[in-house]
């Protein structure tokens, strides 16, 4: 027993050298000294493996100690040095099998490599790859052999770089990114996690200035370690593995990566959309790319960064800790940054929804707030994730949250401030000075740009803060601060500095313009007429001294100009628009930023042009203006390069017009509206009514078909079918678009004009009353069941709308508004013809060769304004234009009606449903929301710029004498106010919401209103009907009390009825007289029967018989009818001595001409003659139209 015990067992050889092998694999090195024992025993023939397995252990034991070196581990690290001679000896050694060669090789490189000897490193590594293979009657070493490949990769890697040979090293990490070694045991994922993060990093750096070429390397090391990444987790805690001191953290990989896609993305290179092996990774776009192949390539770029995104979010957030008070965590606040930076590019104009997958832009930017909002949770009080939290809710249209963050940071950073001015020490992780100025300045131009009243307070209270910053006392530099702390006892602590002796020029500019325009809009809104004049002129030197230390700031120079012309100084508004437009052309033509600084550029000029045109027209130079009305088309490029192609939307077909937003686009169609407005006045109203189609096309260009503004919204219930329209045949449906129903009736064909008109016309007279009986409206209930409301007696039978009143039966409930626009429809219909199907009379068709297919409403299938409210006909009613109408609903039975609230029959309810989730859809596809404003405000903003057209053309069409057409034009706008209103009544139910504008641009709903009517009573003064005008006018005030073409138009009839050019009532119109059988007149027998009962001013001769009249009693007490006339005169001075003293009218010529008409008949002469000097000021300087007009964003373009 004791000689064959003792002998070598072949089979358990195998065994133990497996058993060994696997031990390496797995890093178990407490296991490695026995096995190597054992295999010696039974299998001596692999004893240079044994001899590899031991110093392995003893390596791993050495470099797992702690890297803050002390003398005992320095010792342990050298002492590997007296493994070296028996390696080499057994790498010589006779009879030794080539994979055990090259193991005991690479642990020799191994150990040189931890003493930092590089050479040695490189010189002792093995020549060339050896593939596992069996020998004899023993295995071959297969992990760990593919360990120590991985580990010579790496070690000639580190090794080369560190001797600096760049193209060798090169080829190393090319060849492992391509051939990554593998991850089947984890001594092996280690070595090739270590090679990949060391390749990656490497070639990160060399694209730190990047080419084509660098990138393409580095995106496919990248690649690689995210393949690496997905096919093997990270190793469990408790493992035995741990991380040496040569480990690059995986987290810096990550972000590496990210950093590297960024850079991609930002060099605007697109994925190769050729797919095949030997295909370069990236490529610069160009125009043979097909539109397909380009959407799929973004996509996959966007993708790609995506994932990386969470990846290294997770990471971070993971291995980051709350910092304390004292602290702050800069890297989560630079991810927050570059993240941010990223999104801005993605947001812009050369992505589009479909390239950045579901949801688009809007998801982009809800994603982009989950991860601030992660991030602040890693963060206290950070300034940088505040600032961005504002800038991004603003970006998706949520002004008032963007508000909320951007209040918080300014009481974060002024509180720092007021600490540092105390202690004199600047606030550890707070934003620079330039960096909250500049935030501070973008938070005023958001409130004068998209908000209303109050906006611009708080723009003017944040223009506060800002002058108080540029003055607060701050201390100096980093350096001098350092300088005194080490020279305490022969120098003083450096003296504070005012802020605005250390912020850059840039930052300057910046500010003193914020606060100029902050003060400038603050004065169109201040009701102090005192104040006003202080503001202008504070505004004035900010803007001036703004632009001393910025001159080509475009948007400076066009707040300087606007408010200069408004201050009567026209010529030195057009030298400063002149210098801008020709320093932003020179700018523009030396910038090689691409197609999007060019969009934007360009865009900022066309208001600066549009201004330019309009002092001129101030000093009745109409062909100059015109010519710059030309130039701001011009300056935009060829008719291609504007408006694109209609049939494609690729990047590089799409035109100028598709990358502004909607305020860029408003401002381009203003200045269409200008130049037919110079059109009328150099070749009348009938010329520039012939060229009023081309402004409905560019609107249709700019912002798509109208169709959309009129179909119903997912927010509004739909309870019952849409109405069906009468037949062709009855003339009633006739095809036509918004631009063949703007063209006069002179220029229609007879054919248009034979067309009958629908029957209601004939039976309903101009104020709304009609013969018959009245029609019963019918409006379905939540639950289904309809209810008879009472029909309208009075004289003006529309709605009385009043702001911030309740507005209908059941308050502020969507069911009052939808009734209300139902009720507005019908007294529409009874006025101009219209019946409930929506379908007018004598509509024209639109001309040969109009190419406006966008603007056609289908017979088939017509807008359907409010689809809460019910049809008050029947399905099976007959569809002619002849419809029968229910019976008159007269008082019902008591027991007849719906049991009260709270009853046993109608227990009381609450309505629990929620809200329209985000994005709310205006139709039934999905929204576009813009990257400033929401769908529901961007939609507001549409309808509002439509109806600023369709009222325009009913201007024109007045002028020109075509009342009929200007009627039809003003019904086209109200259709629209209609549908508006019904969407936000059936959102909103609150008589606010209606009244006040909100954010984004547009007006609120009650100011379309009060337009719409307004223009209605310019039609009916011009139709000669006075008291027709009056009651439209009363209806403007009644939307909107400060309307000043509403106030100046009822103010004149007022004062017409003061000085009795009109009665004050209107007269009732005479019967005609029928002769009776009898002989007597019907009309003097209806004159007696009434004037006993009519009431009368005047007194009869038999009234006074018999009775003394006191001779001072006509002289003491006036008249009813003087009483009305002075009460007319006062109203009108009440209301125009108000309108002159807020924004909108203190500069209206009109007005202030109103107001001294108003004096001289209130008998104060002197008032009356400074009005009308100040009335010729104001003319010497007014353009055609009001400076307001020229961009919907004030003083910010």
């Amino acid at each position: 027993m004791s000689l064959t015990s003792k002998a070598p067992n072949p089979e358990k050889g195998r065994k133990y050298y497996a058993s060994l092998d696997q031990a390496l694999c797995n890093g178990n090195w407490t296991e490695v000294p026995e096995l190597a024992r054992k295999t010696d025993k039974h299998a001596p023939e692999r004893g240079c493996f044994t001899l590899t397995a031991r110093t392995e252990a003893q390596i791993a034991s050495a470099s797992h100690r702690p890297t803050s070196a002390s003398s005992s581990e320095t010792a342990s690290i050298h002492s590997l040095s007296e493994a070296l001679p028996k390696l080499k000896e057994a790498v010589h050694s006779r009879n030794v099998d080539p994979e055990d060669v090259y193991c005991a090789s690479t642990c020799i490189a191994e150990i040189y490599w931890l003493q930092d000897d590089a050479a040695a490193a490189v010189a002792a590594l093995p020549k060339e790859n050896v593939h596992s293979r069996p020998t004899g009657n023993h295995a071959a070493p297969l992990g760990w052999l593919e360990v120590c490949a991985a580990k010579a990769s790496f070690i000639r890697a580190a090794a080369l770089e560190a001797n600096g040979s760049g193209q060798d090293i090169q080829d190393v990490y090319r060849a492992a990114a391509t051939h990554a070694p593998g991850s089947r045991s984890p001594e092996l994922r280690r070595w090739t996690e270590r090679l990949l993060a060391r390749a990656c990093m490497y070639n990160f750096n060399r694209a730190l200035t990047p080419t084509l070429y660098e990138l393409n390397d580095a995106l496919i090391s990248f690649r690689a370690w995210s393949s690496f990444w997905q096919r093997s987790p990270p190793p469990a805690s408790g493992s035995g593995i741990s991380p040496t001191r040569v480990d690059i953290p995986r987290r810096e990989v990550w972000k590496a990566y990210y950093d590297t896609l960024s850079v991609i993305l930002r060099h605007e290179l697109i994925y190769n959309p050729r797919t095949d092996q030997n295909a370069e990774l990236l490529v610069v776009p160009t125009e043979g790319v097909y539109q397909q192949q380009y959407v799929d390539a973004k996509s996959r770029q966007r993708a790609e960064l995506k994932r990386v995104e969470a990846t290294y979010e997770s990471l971070l957030l993971n291995e980051t800790q709350f910092p304390k008070a004292s602290q702050s965590n800069a890297e989560v606040e630079r991810w927050v940054e570059e993240a941010v930076g990223n999104w801005r590019v993605l947001c812009g104009p050369e992505w589009s929804d479909e390239e950045l997958g579901e949801g688009g832009k809007p998801a982009l930017g809800k994603g982009l707030l989950d991860i601030l909002y992660r991030a602040a949770t890693k963060t206290f009080h950070s300034t940088a994730i505040l600032r961005q939290l504002f800038t991004v809710h603003a970006a998706i249209g949520e002004f008032e949250l963007a508000l909320h963050a951007f209040k918080s940071y300014t009481e974060i950073i002024s509180k720092g401030k007021a600490r540092a001015e105390k202690t004199g020490k600047h606030e550890l992780g707070f934003d620079s000075d330039d960096l909250a100025i500049v935030t501070a300045a973008e938070a005023i131009k958001i409130c004068c740009k998209y908000g209303d009243r109050e906006e611009a307070e708080r723009a003017r209270d944040v223009g506060k803060d800002v002058q108080k910053w540029l003055q607060q006392q701050r201390p100096g530099s980093v350096d001098e601060i350092q300088a005194s702390d080490d020279n305490k006892a022969a120098a003083a602590a450096p003296p504070p500095h005012p802020t605005e002796s250390q912020l850059q020029p840039k930052t300057l500019a910046i500010a003193y313009s914020a606060i100029g325009v902050s003060q400038a809009h603050w004065a169109r809104f201040t009701y102090e007429t005192d104040a006003r004049s202080g503001l202008q002129t504070d505004a004035l030197a900010n803007l001036t001294k703004s632009l001393t230390y910025d001159q080509p700031d475009a948007e400076t120079a066009f707040a300087l100009a606007k408010l200069q012309a408004e201050m009567q100084n026209v010529e030195g508004a057009v030298a400063v628009v002149k210098r801008a437009i020709a320093m932003g052309q020179v700018s523009g033509d030396d910038n090689g930023d691409g197609k999007v600084a060019a969009v934007s550029q360009r865009a900022e000029l066309v208001p600066l042009w549009h201004l330019l045109a309009l002092c001129l027209t101030a000093g009745e130079d109409y062909e100059a203006a015109a010519q710059m009305c030309e130039a701001a088309f011009d300056q935009l490029g060829n008719t291609h390069m504007l408006y694109g192609s209609d049939h494609t939307r690729s990047l590089q077909q799409r035109g100028l017009v598709d990358a502004m937003d909607s305020f860029q686009k408003d401002a381009l169609l203003q200045v269409k509206i200008s130049q037919l407005t110079l059109v009328e006045l150099m070749e009348g109203p009938e010329k520039a009514v012939e060229s009023s189609e081309e402004l409905l096309r560019l609107y249709v260009r700019l912002f798509g078909s109208s169709a959309q503004l009129t179909a119903p919204t997912k927010s509004l219930s739909v309870t019952a079918s849409a109405v069906v329209p009468p037949s062709r045949s009855n003339g009633g449906g006739t095809l036509r678009s918004m631009a063949g129903s703007i063209r006069p009736k002179s220029a229609r064909t007879s054919a248009e004009k034979e067309t009958p008109s629908h029957p209601a016309a004939a039976s309903s007279g101009i104020d709304g009353h009609g013969q018959g009986s009245p029609i019963a409206i019918t409006v379905t209930n939540e639950n289904g069941a309809s209810e008879e409301k009472r029909h309208h007696h009075q004289h003006h039978d529309h709605h009385l709308h009043l702001p911030f009143k309740s507005r209908g039966h059941n308050g502020d409930t969507p069911q009052a508004a939808s009734l209300r626009a139902k009720r507005s429809i019908e007294t529409s219909d009874e006025k101009s013809g219209l019946g409930l199907d929506g379908v007018d009379k004598a509509l024209p068709v639109p001309p040969s060769g109009t190419n406006i297919t966008d603007y056609a409403h289908s017979a088939a299938n017509p807008p359907v304004i409010n689809n809460a409210v019910n049809n008050s006909v029947s399905p099976d009613a007959p569809t002619g234009p002849q419809q029968p109408l229910k019976e008159a609903a007269h008082n019902a039975p008591h027991d007849q009606w719906p049991a009260p609230p709270g009853h046993n029959d109608q227990p009381l309810e609450q309505d629990v449903r929620l809200p329209a989730p985000y994005p709310a859809s205006s139709s039934g596809q999905s929204p576009t929301v813009s990257s400033s404003v929401s769908s529901s405000h961007e939609r507001q903003h549409k309808v509002s710029i439509l109806v600023n057209v369709w009222l325009f053309v009913s201007g024109l069409y007045i002028r020109a004498g075509f009342f009929e057409d200007a009627e039809a034009a003003i019904q086209e706008a109200r259709k629209f106010v209609e549908a508006l209103e019904a969407e936000k009544g059936s959102q909103h139910a609150n008589a606010r919401e209606l009244f006040v504008k909100g954010w984004g641009g547009g007006k609120s709903v009650d100011a379309l209103w009060a337009d719409v009517w307004c223009a209605k009573g310019a039609l009916a003064s011009a139709r000669e009907l006075p008291y027709e005008a009056m009651s439209n006018y009363e209806q403007t005030l009644s939307f909107y009390p400060d309307h000043p073409a509403g106030i100046i138009g009822i103010s004149n009839l007022s004062m017409d009825i003061y000085e009795e050019k009109i009665p004050a009532e209107e007269p009732k119109p005479l019967l005609e007289p029928i002769t009776t059988g009898s002989g007597t007149h019907i009309h003097d027998l209806v004159a007696l029967s009434s004037s006993p009962s009519r009431p009368t001013t005047a007194k009869s001769s038999l009234a006074d018989a018999g009775r003394t009249t006191p001779p001072s009693a006509r002289t003491r007490d006036p008249t009813p009818a003087m009483l009305n006339r002075l009460a007319a005169r006062d109203r009108a001075y009440m209301l125009l001595s108000n309108l002159t003293r807020l924004g909108t009218g203190w500069d209206s010529s009109e007005a202030w001409y109103t107001l001294a008409r108003a004096y001289e008949l209130s008998k104060q002469i002197d008032k009356a003659k400074q009005a009308l000097w100040w009335v010729v000021e104001l003319e010497d300087s007014r353009p055609m139209r009001h400076w307001s007009e020229v961009t919907p964003g004030g003083y910010v373009l």
